[in-house]
């Protein structure tokens, strides 16, 4: 676990958290080393109640499971994401320690301690993600943290740029000169001798990779494993039954591989396999082999179909014309064909990187084995199965390699061809290496597609992100994988799945089938924006499938609801097609609108009247008044985050609150009901004058209960206590809490971003009281507020 943790928080990592943070990047390495200890031993002190292990379970399963720190501060808004989670999940899951363990690191490493404070915010939900991708659960908590509890010390995040982990999980030491060895962590008798220099075409794989692991070999070994009783269990959890069940397996076994090769054929493709089948490891035992009892285990596979199908769109391209070929050619259906390339896809992966680190490949070695398995895939078609030849090659990233064809000379000579020699095994005595001028040929090339960076990776392995403790928010809707949108803690805990109908399909008013698999005999209810619309019951392999009334034309999200807590969530959208009259949304043209005025005036009869553009406001809060069309409601959007709805009144006039706005310029926003910007307002807010030691003021909440807000969103007002704590709940489970101290002015202000799936509204509820009052005793203001997600 410390070289995971070690290679998770790389050199990269450190940096991008540091420029955040304000911090420079030695400082930032120290801090983590020294701080990431102390949240995990605190970690392992909340998880040894059950309470503290209920609370790591809920945090467990809302969290993303993020592939690198890098993705997490590319979303939109990630870094500030991070850091509201972060100030959330704190005070709670760390035992009251989270502020002892900011003055410890400080005062040990020098530095401020807000820019301290954010490092260690930012790195805890990341720590936590990090942790559920290893299998923690609150079953496993309280077990996994013991182990670690006391035993880290300091780590080491600072030998991370020449040492042998890297941000992927493996080192390229010694690439320049081919494929080099992996030091760090070995003693000097496992470190393996560097292959000769000059890598190119030609190379031996005996040279290549240590215990002479070959294409053949290495293509036999993976068959061994998908055949037999294990084949037959893959199979049947796919949902292919008898004598299909195994063939099916080994029908789908080329296909998967060949994707897989066309993803690792470069070194940068290679190692982004390597590393992301490090979070496989649970999958093959130490022997090298599939894990037998997992496969035996319904529960962990359905988890695992869960998990396998969030990466089908990114690294099969057209998923549905694929499964359906598929299906076709195994002699079942499209649906079972899509469950078995999410089985079968991390269980080749995670063989794959086993034997890779068994063997010490580095990500070239790995490149130019992958490369030399392609033209033998042909050969493990199953006997009758002669049409799963067209499916060879239909990856994403062979389609990218069939638009760069003429540019192959150029990919050869940094990917190595393994040449298969047996007899090359031998130890033989390098020749002196021979210089060949190069040779120019003058032909016309296609540009090679470039490599994706950037954005969020493609192994994406959870499902749709789920809200945690009103404030998780990383925004995915800039994804374009289709996958099925079951809660993570469904995946951990019960394993429900729901494989038809997709997660965001357009489905008819009509009834239609809903299917899926969960634990067996596991008794389910199936509810529709929380109205019990069927019950099922999986039978003995884990199937399940239940008959929907027809909905309502419109957005619904039916949760399906198991034993143990076990539960699952999708969306559907729901089409009246006789409809007539629709709207073309891409034909409206909205570039002539003037959405600045003069003034604060702004489109229509719409204006602001007061504060006037530019004017001095003050950090207690003022109002906006202005004119408009009576009864239309308005969104008041400050930087960009919304502090409150506002609605016209039936003389034409209206007036907006502004609470505890922060010191500095700010641009208030005003958006009508369909989202256009009608009027825009740049003021300058004082610095507050009041001590929070002489307010005497009631508390106010800017905002009404009951009220719709657009996330992110900002409520406030003033006060008399020293501090105020928001509680968030979501129906009756407490989510989250945060303290918050009284400001210059008597002001308090909170700021929330629930996120969730775009135009989704989701109902959530804050409860604000004076810090040190007991949970239990009635909130001094609540507000249950209908959040949009954006």
């Amino acid at each position: 676990m410390r070289d995971i943790i070690q290679s998770y928080f790389s050199p990269e990592a450190v940096s991008q958290l540091g420029q955040v943070a304000g911090l420079d990047a030695t400082l930032t390495q120290r801090a983590l080393s020294l701080g990431l200890p102390l949240q995990l031993d605190a970690l392992a002190a909340h998880a040894s109640t059950p309470e503290g292990r209920t609370q790591l379970g809920e945090a467990l399963s809302n969290l993303p499971h993020f592939g690198s720190v890098s993705e997490a501060l590319s979303a939109p808004s990630g870094a500030l994401n991070l850091q509201q989670a972060g100030g959330l999940l704190a005070p709670t899951l760390l035992g009251g320690q989270a502020d002892d363990i900011v003055q410890q690191v400080t005062r040990r490493v020098g530095g401020s301690v807000g820019g301290v404070q954010k490092v260690l915010h930012m790195a805890l939900p990341l720590l936590l993600s990090l942790l559920g991708r290893q299998g923690m659960n609150a079953s496993t908590a309280e077990s996994m943290l013991g182990s670690l509890r006391g035993g880290l010390g300091d780590l080491d995040l600072g030998g991370l740029a020449t040492g042998g982990l890297a941000a992927g999980g493996l080192a390229a030491s010694g690439l320049a000169g081919g494929a080099g060895a992996v030091a760090t962590g070995l003693d000097a008798g496992q470190v393996p001798p560097p292959p000769p220099s000059g890598l190119g075409n030609g190379v031996t794989a005996a040279q290549l990779a240590p215990g002479a692991v070959t294409p053949t070999s290495l293509l036999e070994t993976i068959q061994a494993e998908f055949s037999g009783e294990n084949a037959d269990r893959i199979g049947r959890a796919a949902g292919f039954s008898g004598a299909t069940a195994g063939k099916a397996v080994l029908g789908a076994l080329p296909v998967v591989l060949s994707a897989l090769i066309g993803r690792g054929r470069t070194e940068a493709g290679a190692a982004e396999l390597l590393n992301n089948s490090q979070e496989l490891e649970r999958l093959t035992g130490t022997d090298g082999r599939l894990n037998a009892s997992l496969l035996s285990d319904s529960a962990e596979m359905a988890r695992l179909e869960g998990q396998g199908r969030g990466v089908l769109g990114q690294l099969y391209g057209n998923v549905d014309a694929l499964t359906g070929r598929l299906g076709t050619a195994l002699g079942g259906s499209g649906a079972n064909a899509g469950r078995l390339l999410s089985l079968l896809t991390p269980l080749v992966l995670g063989l794959l990187g086993r034997t890779a680190r068994t063997s010490r490949m580095s990500p070239v070695v790995l490149s130019g084995l992958l490369g030399a398995m392609q033209d033998k895939l042909p050969g493990l078609i199953p006997a009758g199965m002669g049409g799963l030849a067209a499916l060879l090659g239909t990856g994403t990233a062979q389609a990218q390699n069939a638009q760069a064809q003429t540019s192959e000379t150029v990919v050869a000579s940094t990917t190595p061809r393994v040449v298969e020699n047996v007899a090359a095994a031998k130890p033989v005595t390098p020749a002196a290496p021979v210089v060949t001028p190069p040779v120019t040929t003058a032909t016309t090339t296609s540009a090679p597609v470039p490599e994706r960076r950037g954005g969020i990776p493609w192994w994406v392995w959870l499902l749709p992100l789920l809200l945690l403790g009103g404030c998780w928010f990383v925004n995915n809707q800039n994804r374009t994988t289709t996958t099925t949108t079951t809660s993570t803690a469904a995946q951990q805990d019960g394993g429900i799945i729901v494989s038809n109908p997709q997660s965001d399909s357009n489905l008819p008013a009509q009834p239609f089938t809903m299917s899926g698999t969960a634990a067996p005999n596991m008794q389910l209810k199936i509810e529709d924006e929380g109205q019990t619309v069927a019950e099922a019951t999986a039978d003995a392999d884990g199937n399940w499938t239940a008959e929907i009334p027809a909905p309502t034309v419109g957005e619904h999200t039916y949760s399906i609801i198991g034993g143990e807590g076990a539960k699952s969530e999708f969306k559907v959208n729901v089409t009246d097609e006789n409809a007539e009259g629709s709207t073309d949304a891409t034909g409206t043209d909205t570039s002539d609108t003037d959405s600045t005025g003069t003034d604060g005036a702004a489109a229509g009869d719409f204006t602001v009247t007061e504060p006037a553009q530019n004017a001095d406001v003050a950090a207690t809060g003022f109002n906006l008044t202005g004119t408009g069309t009576p009864g239309e409601t308005y969104e008041l959007l400050e930087d960009g985050v919304s502090v409150g709805t506002f609605t016209v009144g039936d003389d034409g006039n209206w007036t907006a609150d502004v609470a505890a706005p922060s010191e500095g310029d700010k641009t208030y926003t005003i958006q009508d009901g369909s989202g256009n910007e009608v009027a825009t307002l740049p003021v300058k807010v004082g610095a507050g004058t009041a001590d929070a030691g002489q307010c005497s003021q009631d508390l106010s909440v800017s905002l009404e209960d009951g009220e719709t807000v657009s996330a992110p969103f900002r409520f406030g007002g003033v006060g008399s206590s020293d501090s105020y704590t928001v509680t968030i709940r979501r129906a009756d489970r407490v989510i989250g809490t945060k303290k918050i101290p009284l400001g210059a002015g008597c002001t308090w202000s909170y700021s929330s971003n629930p996120g969730g799936r775009s135009g989704t509204v989701n109902d959530v509820t804050y409860e604000v009281r004076a810090s040190g009052t007991a949970a239990s005793a009635p909130a001094d203001a609540t507000l249950n507020l209908k959040v949009r997600a954006r």
